[in-house]
């Protein structure tokens, strides 16, 4: 089994021991938000963002956080801090609680808090060097009418369809469509395109979820003199793209090399390398400031 650090409710147990209970409506229902935060050298990076992400989906489910930020702030530290490795993914789960087993959360009186802590996942150098595979799914994002995908939470299911399509045919990531047939997200990141010099990626009301990568992406293009914005885009844009690269805060900017089957021309892009080494700088100057 894989390496973890893990606390429940404040609480650092083995991980043979971390449990939480079966009427908990996290368990029962999905009824649960949560945010990862990664550490650059050691240091959390961005974890104000993460946090501030983490709030408005716990107001978009009328579920107001019961712990102050301080506290999970320093919780994030104290897991990195029992970490062997150098660098964490640290994720914090945030579930209604224990409860009755009824839909309605009435009954559910005190947040039950999962925190996990691994290392830091590293991507094949490969599928930056020369792109890695994506798909665009036939299984299609949650409309905004329904389980906003704005919200950040445990409903997953329709991305884990998603992906499980995309292994199939050895893909790392799937481009999801909504119901209308626009653009919005892979399973796990954020998608760009480039076209005729300009960086565009799937406006927000389409229904995605605004990536905290994804907000700095636009701020390193504005920084470096690179012409991004929103767009409502369908699969022939992504088709017609001179460039496509993908984000998210595991993957930082990473290059498409296939969608599907069919090999894009230019890989890694001119504009997706200013991007990325822009905004490695970004990742270690923001990093440095905490």
């Amino acid at each position: 089994m894989a390496e973890y650090v893990i606390s429940i409710n404040g609480d650092f147990v083995e991980t043979a021991d971390a449990r939480i209970s079966v009427l908990d409506h996290g368990f029962l229902f999905g009824d649960s938000i949560y945010e990862v935060v990664r550490t650059v050298n050691g240091r959390l990076f961005a974890a104000d963002r993460h946090l501030k992400r983490l709030h408005a989906s716990g107001h978009a489910l009328g579920m107001p956080l019961q712990r102050p930020d301080d506290w999970l702030l320093e919780h994030f530290r104290q897991m990195h801090k029992r970490a062997s490795w150098d660098e964490s993914y640290l994720r914090i789960i945030v579930t209604r609680g224990v409860g009755e087993l009824d839909l309605h959360p009435g009954s559910c009186a005190t947040q039950t808090i999962v925190g996990i802590a691994k290392p830091l996942p590293q991507w094949p150098h490969d599928a930056y060097a020369h792109g890695c595979k994506v798909i665009v799914a036939n299984v299609r994002r949650n409309p905004k009418q329904a389980t906003d995908p704005a919200i950040k939470s445990g409903n997953y299911l329709n991305n884990v369809l998603a992906i499980m399509e995309a292994r199939s045919q050895n893909a790392v990531e799937a481009i999801m469509m909504n119901v209308e047939g626009f653009l919005t997200e892979c399973t796990t990141s954020n998608v760009f395109i480039v076209k005729g010099g300009v960086v565009k990626t799937p406006a927000l009301h389409q229904g995605l979820l605004e990536g905290v990568t994804r907000g700095f992406i636009f701020e390193t293009c504005k920084r470096v003199g690179i012409a991004c914005e929103e767009s409502d885009l369908r699969e022939e844009d992504l088709h017609g793209a001179d460039e496509v690269f993908i984000t998210s805060t595991t993957r930082d900017v990473m290059p498409v090399g296939f969608i599907g089957d069919r090999k894009l021309t230019s890989v890694p892009g001119t504009i997706t390398l200013k991007v990325a080494n822009a905004y490695h700088d970004v990742l270690h100057d923001v990093a440095n400031q905490l």
